[in-house]
């Protein structure tokens, strides 16, 4: 089998960046962070969820912001639902790439494995 082209591969991140905000547009007024800006700041993080990649410094950016966003249990809680809501929407992934994210960008907040199961609320 032939390995897909990198354009079709930046192509297809482009989509699932696309669909995530689009999915996510319409729960902003349940959160006091918006779930369009969350996917927003993790969308770079698409190969680093769904491969093993390292994280670019654009994803590594976005999850140093919404740390720095993430104030009260509300904001991380917030944060959490509006991930788990756009992850239902990319595919197959491995949920335990999540809380590598912040390791591997050197920022000091704790997500955990997040898949249609995770109760954000904890």
């Amino acid at each position: 089998m032939k390995a897909p082209s990198a354009t079709t591969i930046n192509s297809l991140h482009g989509l699932l960046a696309l669909s995530l905000i689009i999915l996510l547009s319409t729960s902003e007024a349940k959160v006091s962070i918006s779930c369009t800006s969350v996917i927003q700041e993790i969308a770079p993080c698409s190969d680093f969820i769904l491969k093993s990649n390292d994280p670019s410094q654009a994803c590594c950016n976005g999850v140093k912001k919404l740390s720095e966003e993430a104030k009260s249990q509300k904001d991380r809680t917030d944060i959490c639902q509006c991930l788990k809501q756009g992850l239902s929407g990319i595919g197959k992934y491995d949920p335990n790439r999540i809380p590598q994210l912040p390791k591997a960008c050197g920022v000091s907040i704790t997500l955990p494995p997040i898949d249609q199961n995770t109760d954000c609320s904890k």
